[in-house]
């Protein structure tokens, strides 16, 4: 690092020094957080490139490192890039404060001897003062550029050269000659010569302008008093003429290269106007020095134009004066236009303007609805790509931010008049832009031009055409090329496992390596694991089995929920903090995982897995413990077989409770929630007419499926998940017992001659005495617990259903309410001596 700091440095050719940027690295916490992609750090580059002494050596050293893939050099930098600013920042500011004056030998008194000192000193400080106000300004112009305009060199045309203004000058005049004298008849004539030259934005000797305040005030004039005063009641009625063309002329002045293309056509449309008015001024000239213009025709011909003017006029105004660009500059053309209903002329004028204005806004929607690209240098356009990098470098979760947050409307820059268009205008847009990605060629299907109109009709028609187009081919691209409706299938099989003979087969196949703990585990063999099974089960015919592997996740699925939907609420502060939790095992971490590629991802993006992938894991504890309580079943087979199996009645009836309790679960997540949702999917997406929709229906599809299986309500999975882990336990304790149910009956067997009274005591359970006690009362804690917590699943569920009327947990409290009635009688006749002897004619079940 410190070579690379070195090399950067001599590169650069500033003032820092590499201790200075060592200690910065080793004393900024924030450092190396950046997460910049090699576009953004490529413009650091340009931006540093600027600044250093010799840009061309810079940008060769930089491509020098980066080709030999220099560990930290993005976040290298960026630091730079930070520390030469603040070094600048720090050097312009430091003439702010300005220095106390000294005057002549520290008097008291100021004598005329030090007045030419005070007023060079104060000259000097009123020019600094006016340099720090110019750059201020010029920083805040500098932030409204596109970036490849700081790379330019262009004069200042305003400040260098003023006199090329076609306004009157910024310094006033003077009136510097008198009519005192002159007959009225000559007085006319030379006032006529005089407002001629006023309406072109030039001051007269006897009519000249005054200063204004703000950019976009009204200009006034003085009049020579000596002018008569019928002449002058005259000149005052046309001088507003002067006055609004001054308006007109600094909005257009005023107006840069970074203004956008909507205010370039704005003010072209204004020019093409003017170009008029400067041709009846030549021609009222031409009049007047033929003799045939008095002043009262002067005022009868400028009549319309002040009108028109005055329009001209109000629209800049309004326009400058709120520093409108892009789609609201067309806004506040098309209220104006509406205004004038009116007044034709006025209306016409407005309209004319609004239609020039609109051309090249309505160009970039041309070409963003009808091949998905932007090409808004100026950011106008009420659509804003905030794509940064290509799609090849954006993280595994790109698809499910690219719907949503690559494109983003901007309200401030929507003309009123495409309002109500907007959704439809982002979604043609983004339904190319995938296509585009795809490698398929997108062609214009409609020719014409869109053209702004006080009609909606005109254009709407082609944004409704473009967008059936768009939404038609992208929706056939994904169900027909990339089978999306196959992908779907693919995922139902494995996340939600409807391909049962894989599940078995899996499960059977990992259960070894899964009971271990999370850090103990070998991901390779699970991986061997999955793929033989893929390869064994019918699962083999699944095109999209090779998109499948395995997940561990570094928490359970509670701690998941509860962090997920503790998001904004008074809880999130308790999952925030790194807390010391038990190790897990691998059925508590385990999930599938599915590579999905483009455009697929779209709609099978990061969210939806793992959405899918919580429901999976929810189902794949449940089957867990259903393998559990079936194994104990097992067990129970052969202590059925022993003379003293009216012992364990109690844990056969406890058993039987929980494994109908468990497949009650698991039927109604399978068979009542998600197998109707998905049909209610399939046949939605039958239906839909675009992508949105599709990506909508799913999600409903999602959040169906989370929401009926329990796992949206903290209460009502915290209950399950301690229902589940009651029959966990009770399993573990059961298969503890299992030697000693063996032990037990040999000993009984066997005889006294073979009763090894230490023995017994060792084996913790035998055929009578304390020992059948001690296994009795620890049956009987764990029925306790589990009808506590089957209680508790059971209030949670009516609670929710009663305030929900949730008709899907209702059937599930049905089913448990008589599972419990049901296992009641079954205890009753389980502790039936004669049922008990007979046991070989009736199976629990």
């Amino acid at each position: 690092m410190q070579s690379t700091i070195k090399e950067l440095l001599d590169a650069l050719g500033c003032n820092l020094e590499a201790d200075t940027v060592l200690d910065y690295i080793q004393n900024d916490p924030n450092y190396g957080n950046s997460n910049l992609s090699s576009k953004q750090v490529n413009e650091y580059a340009q931006r540093l490139a600027l600044k250093a002494s010799n840009a061309k050596t810079f940008l060769k050293k930089y491509d020098d490192l980066k080709s030999r893939n220099t560990d930290n050099l993005s976040d290298l930098i960026v630091l730079f890039y930070k520390l030469v600013c603040d070094e600048k920042r720090s050097r312009f500011s430091k003439p702010k404060v300005a220095p106390k004056p000294i005057l002549g030998d520290n008097k008291l008194q100021i004598t005329k001897e030090d007045l030419p000192q005070i007023k060079d000193k104060l000259l000097k400080a009123v020019d600094e003062s006016k340099k720090l106000v110019m750059k201020s300004f010029e920083e805040k112009e500098a932030k409204l550029r596109p970036n490849w305009y700081n790379s330019l060199d262009l004069p200042n045309w305003q400040k260098d050269h003023p006199a090329m203004s076609w306004d009157f000058p910024k310094e006033p005049t003077p009136i510097i000659a008198s009519l005192a004298g002159i007959p009225i008849a000559s007085q006319e004539n030379i006032i006529i010569d005089e407002i001629l030259y006023v309406f072109s934005g030039i001051p007269g000797n006897y009519i000249v302008h005054q200063p204004v305040k703000d950019t976009y005030d009204p200009r006034t004039f003085s009049i020579s008093d000596d002018l008569d005063d019928a002449l002058k009641q005259i000149v005052q009625q046309m001088l507003p003429l002067a006055s609004n063309y001054s308006i007109v002329r600094r909005f257009i002045e005023h107006c840069n290269m970074w203004s956008g293309q909507v205010l370039h056509a704005l003010v072209s449309a204004i020019e093409m106007l003017l170009k008029d008015y400067y041709t009846m001024i030549a021609q009222l000239e031409t009049e007047h020095m033929s003799g045939n213009l008095s002043l009262q025709k002067l005022w009868y011909f400028v009549l319309p134009t002040m009108h028109t003017m005055q329009v001209l006029a109000a629209i800049v105004t309004n326009i400058g004066k709120s520093e409108l660009r892009g789609g609201a500059v067309l806004t506040v053309l098309h209220d104006k236009t509406n205004t004038l209903m009116g007044d034709a002329r006025a209306q016409e004028i407005s309209l004319f303007l609004t239609e020039r204005a609109c051309r090249p806004y309505l160009r970039i929607l041309d070409q963003w609805i009808h091949k998905g690209t932007i090409v808004d240098p100026f950011q106008e356009f009420l659509i804003e790509d905030n794509e940064l990098v290509n799609k090849e470098e954006l993280p595994v979760d790109y698809s499910a931010d690219y719907w949503e947050k690559r494109y983003s409307v901007q309200k401030e820059r929507v003309p009123k008049f495409l309002d109500k268009y907007t959704d439809i205008i982002l979604r043609t847009g983004k339904y190319l832009n995938v296509i585009s990605q795809c490698g398929k060629s997108i062609s214009k299907t409609n020719t014409e031009d869109i053209k702004y109109s006080l009609r909606e009709q005109n254009y709407s028609a082609a944004i409704q055409r473009a967008y059936a187009f768009a939404s038609k081919s992208l929706l056939e691209l994904l169900l027909k090329e990339y089978d999306l409706m196959g992908r779907l299938k693919s995922v139902k099989n494995y996340f939600l496992m409807s391909q049962g003979d894989f599940i078995v087969q899996f499960m059977d196949a990992t259960e070894q390596e899964l009971s271990k703990k999370i850090d103990d585990i070998i991901p390779s063999k699970l991986e061997s694991l999955l793929g033989l099974c893929l390869r064994l089960s019918a699962a083999s015919h699944d095109p999209y089995n090779e998109d499948m592997r395995v997940e561990l996740l570094p928490y359970d699925l509670q701690f998941q929920m509860f962090k997920i939907l503790s998001i904004e609420t008074e809880d999130e502060k308790e999952y925030k903090q790194n807390k010391d939790c038990p190790p897990l095992t691998g059925i508590e971490t385990f999930s599938f995982g599915m590579e999905v590629k483009w455009p697929v991802s779209l709609v099978l993006n990061h969210k939806a897995i793992a959405c899918y992938q919580m429901i999976f894991r929810h189902l794949f504890y449940c089957k867990h413990v259903e393998r559990l309580l079936c194994r104990v079943w097992l067990y129970n087979k052969v202590v059925k077989r022993f003379a003293a199996a009216r012992l364990y009645a109690d844990a056969f009836a406890l058993r039987q409770r929980m494994l109908s309790c468990v497949q009650h679960l698991q039927y109604y997540m399978c068979v009542e929630v998600i197998e109707p949702s998905w049909c209610q999917l399939i046949q939605s997406l039958d239906k839909v007419n675009n992508v949105d929709e599709v990506l909508e229906r799913h999600n409903d599809f999602l959040e169906s499926c989370l929401g009926d299986c329990m796992l949206t309500s903290p209460q009502l999975l915290k209950a399950v998940t301690t229902l589940c882990l009651v029959c966990v336990q009770f399993c573990t304790f059961m298969q503890e017992m299992r030697k000693y149910f063996v032990d037990a009956e040999l000993n009984c067997m066997l005889g006294s001659p073979y009763d090894n009274t230490d023995y017994s005591e060792a084996s913790g359970c035998g055929a009578s005495g304390g020992c059948s006690d001690s296994f009795g009362r620890s049956v009987s804690r764990y029925g306790l617990r589990f009808t506590a917590a089957l209680l508790s699943v059971l209030a949670i569920i009516e609670r929710m259903a009663r305030d929900n009327n949730t008709n899907k947990l209702l059937n599930i409290s049905a089913r448990l309410n008589f599972n419990t009635y049901y296992v009641k009688q079954l205890e009753k006749f389980c502790s039936d001596d004669k049922l008990l002897d007979g046991e070989k004619k009736v199976t629990p079940s």
